[in-house]
Parts: C-alpha cells; structure tokens; sequence
C-alpha cells in the first residue's frame, strides 16, 4: 500500500523538528482499553548497561505477540511554538491504534484537549477558555494511489474552527500555511 496520511495537533509542549519516533505500540497490560509504547527489553542507559537486565528480556521473549506490539513509525516537526503549547505536524507510516496520541505522550508532549493520553489540568483550562472538549488532532491530508486507475489522489481536510481558534493563539501568522 502506498499511502501517506498527514495530520495536525496541538501539543502541550514541545515534540521537537525533524523528530522520528520508531517504538513499538501495544495494549497496556492493565488498561485494556488504552495503548502504550512497548518498553523494549534490550534498551541501555547511558553507561551502557541493559536496563531491565537478561531476566525482563527472558521475560518479554516468552510473551504473545499482542503483548509485544508492533512496530510504529511517526514522523512530527513543530510548526510553531509559544513556549506552552505547539502546532505540529505529524506523518504516520503505520497506522497503529491511537498511535500518534501514544507516541506524543511518550515524549512527554501529549495532545491538548486528549483525555486519554494528556494532562488532565490542561484539559480544564482547554475546555473552560475555549469551550473545546476534545484532543486536538486533525487528520489533514491523504494521499493515496486510485486502487482502479492508479492515479495520485490527495485529499485534504480543512481544519475545525475550534481547533483552528487555539492554533491561531499560538501561531497567528500560520493560518495560511495550515
């Protein structure tokens, strides 16, 4: 399959430009109902040292795959910063299960407004100043080779005016370029 899908957030913080995160995505163990980034039993720290030692790795080869998760890949670059919050512009090569509310959270970036994976203090302050009850993220733009003709289709998706109000405070000369 060839497709792109490109989407827009608000973040509370900043992911950073250029940005790749490549982590496994999987249930959480307790939450059935929520996904998390899989920890990964080889990781090292800083002193090189395996972290989890051989028996989180001896551990983890022993699970089903649906514990293990499956590979996803994210790309984000941030369109604008105010020193709180960000627009930011991210790129899925998978299409995990809530993988971009995931992987943002995992940078400890989360999606304004995301009641699942954000900050539950800002998610206050989002819904008392802008009466907005939701995560922030927009799906904008698709491309996709046509499945009969395999002509180069791009969809696009203009943005919810709710959403487009809290961007425009954060980034007021970018609405032309969103």
């Amino acid at each position: 399959r060839n497709v792109k899908k490109t989407y827009a957030a608000i973040t509370v913080g900043n992911p950073g430009n250029r940005v790749v995160i490549d982590k496994p995505i999987g249930r959480h163990p307790v939450h059935r109902q929520r996904m998390r980034v899989v920890p990964d039993p080889s990781a090292k720290n800083s002193s090189n040292r395996v972290v989890r030692g051989q028996m989180m790795a001896d551990a983890m080869a022993s699970k089903p795959p649906s514990q293990l998760g499956r590979r996803a890949l994210s790309f984000v670059d941030t369109l604008a910063f105010d020193g709180k919050l960000s627009v930011v512009q991210v790129r899925i090569e998978t299409g995990r299960t809530h993988q971009i509310r995931v992987h943002l959270q995992d940078r400890h970036t989360p999606i304004y407004g995301d009641d699942v994976y954000g900050l539950a203090d800002w998610n206050k302050k989002l819904s008392k100043t802008h009466g907005v009850q939701r995560p922030l993220l927009h799906a904008a733009r698709l491309e996709i080779d046509h499945p009969m003709t395999g002509d180069h289709m791009v969809i696009t998706a203009p943005m919810a005016s709710d959403m487009i109000k809290t961007a425009d405070t954060i980034w007021p000369q970018g609405r032309d370029e969103r």
